[in-house]
């Protein structure tokens, strides 16, 4: 956004520039004749600036009118995408808590009845990790109920803490993106638009490593998005996947540039007569009238 409008603001001044030389000049243009006087030179510089204008004016066209639809389709479907990711982590999340719980139970239990070392070494380990005070308690002092909650409580912090991160760095960060394209924020449309492709992976991974940290049923999920972008940073490129509009952006252009020159076109200066036409002045000042050019 800044570089753009460091880039506009260069062009305003020069375009200033060059419309100040060129009513300086006019005076001298008008009675010397344009094509022969030097100071039309300064044209080149409108003509110039006219043409590059014309070829980023069909680009901004093309978008507007062939890839804004297709643009935001597909930031809504990969916004709904990073949406859905977190939804299945909570959804992941409270299935592996209760697949755990009844798990735990089950094996601390059977433990309880029957202290092999092959349960011991399970309960003593990820997922469970039974403190050892526990494992070495005798049968009836251990508490099942009490023993799973602790363990249970601790994934459940875990899970709240992920869920708040989850919602602020994925799910609220998602919804801005979808802000920019649906409401077609120009100014930064081509950069979010080749980061919302960053942003999905960056959030698919982010989830899949706290979809690690669940007790059981931590597989990862699979995310494939498509990475064929439009090429909204290439005038050239996008005019081959959407055929452009050329007449629109030279009207345009053309209503542009004489706007620019209207100060140009209304200066008033004075332009001398011609040798003959001085002639012609002094005899009819001499007969006692005037001319007026």
């Amino acid at each position: 956004m800044l570089l753009s409008l460091a880039v506009s603001l260069i062009i305003v001044v020069c375009y200033y520039f060059v419309l100040q030389l060129l009513k300086r000049n006019k005076e001298r243009m008008l009675n010397q004749g344009y094509l022969k006087s030097t100071a039309s030179l300064f044209f080149i510089v409108f003509v110039v600036f006219g043409l590059i204008s014309y070829v980023f004016m069909i680009h901004l066209v093309n978008i507007e009118k062939n890839s804004k639809k297709a643009i935001q389709k597909e930031a809504d479907e990969k916004v709904l995408l990073v949406k859905d990711l977190t939804t299945q982590y909570d959804k992941r999340a409270n299935e592996s808590m209760q697949t755990f719980e009844a798990l735990f139970k089950g094996k601390l239990q059977a433990y309880k009845n029957q202290r092999t070392n092959v349960l011991r070494n399970e309960l003593g380990n990820s997922p469970f990790n039974l403190p050892e005070a526990i494992l070495n308690s005798p049968s009836a002092s251990i508490d099942v109920s009490a023993s799973t909650n602790a363990i249970l409580n601790a994934y459940q912090v875990k899970y709240n803490n992920n869920h708040k991160l989850l919602d602020s760095l994925v799910f609220k960060k998602a919804d801005s993106y979808n802000q920019i394209f649906q409401q077609w924020d120009r100014l930064s449309l081509a950069t979010n638009y080749v980061a919302l492709n960053d942003f999905v992976k960056s959030s698919a991974t982010l989830v899949n490593e706290k979809i690690k940290e669940l007790p059981v049923d931590n597989e990862p999920i699979k995310v494939t998005i498509s990475e064929g972008n439009l090429p909204l940073d290439s005038p050239i490129a996008l005019a081959k996947v959407y055929s452009p509009d050329y007449l629109l952006p030279l009207i345009i252009i053309l209503i542009m540039h004489a706007f620019i020159l209207i100060p140009y076109f209304t200066y008033r200066v004075r332009k001398y007569n011609s040798p003959r036409l001085k002639d012609a002045e002094a005899e009819i000042i001499n007969r006692g009238g005037t001319i007026e050019l």
